[in-house]
């Protein structure tokens, strides 16, 4: 056989095997459902980031409060995002950030958090429902003073009942526009405490009442409040002063 003939054979033979290869590939391609090799699929991060400035003037922490900026969710006085917010002075300017802020935060929140992490009183509040990018809150002055109006609110939910502004037991009224003169630095009839002294909850008569199951009272008062956070709320407005 001539060598040409020879080099045309092995060609032949080299072109036909490579074809056969080619067709196999092909077919797994063609059979290919996406389960053998799945399309990539760039992962989302929808998370977000809120910046702020606040120029603070007041107080801000106490022994068993302390101010927190956070990211909230409905319904939830628990932050899944909160950052620490220091202050050295009256009229601080303070910037603070949360990252990694979750789709399902519906607002962020300068706000007062007790030891067990959940918010008992908001400053500012700023509604995030809306966003799905980055964001910066602009300046804003806060003063750091627990408005009198949400301690009201307490006593209308827990005690006007019985407390109103007419009649009252003890002879102590806590309906709107009484309470605050019949509370603060105001002599009890079944104590030497003061039903609420500022600064000191331990010689407030007013949670002496609301806790303890062994008072001689006409009736027990101790299950009285329908919520921890009221309690809670309470206990901030009197170690904080008292103020009206």
């Amino acid at each position: 056989m001539s060598f040409n003939k020879r080099v045309r054979r092995v060609m032949a033979r080299y072109v036909g095997r490579t074809s056969w290869v080619v067709a196999m590939a092909l077919l797994f391609a063609s059979c290919d459902s996406g389960d053998i090799y799945p399309e990539h699929v760039e992962e989302r991060n929808d998370n977000i980031s809120v910046t702020a400035e606040f120029v603070l003037s007041g107080t801000a922490d106490s022994e068993n409060y302390q101010l927190y900026f956070g990211a909230f969710e409905d319904d939830n006085n628990a932050p899944v995002v909160w950052t620490r917010v220091l202050k050295s002075g009256d009229k601080d300017t303070v910037r603070v950030s949360l990252d990694n802020i979750p789709p399902t935060a519906t607002s962020t929140r300068l706000c007062l958090l007790n030891i067990g992490r959940r918010a008992i009183y908001d400053f500012f509040s700023y509604d995030i429902s809306q966003t799905d990018k980055s964001m910066e809150i602009p300046l804003t002055e806060v003063p750091l003073k627990l408005k009198y109006e949400k301690v009201q609110d307490i006593f209308v939910r827990n005690c006007t009942a019985c407390h109103g502004t007419e009649t009252g037991g003890a002879g102590l009224l806590l309906g709107e526009g009484k309470s605050y003169q019949y509370l603060v630095n105001k002599s009890s009839k079944n104590s030497d405490k003061m039903r609420v002294e500022p600064f000191s909850i331990e010689k407030s008569f007013l949670f002496e009442v609301l806790t303890s199951d062994t008072l001689q009272l006409k009736h027990p008062h101790h299950t009285i409040m329908h919520s921890q956070d009221d309690m809670n709320l309470l206990k901030a407005w009197v170690e904080r002063g008292a103020e009206e």
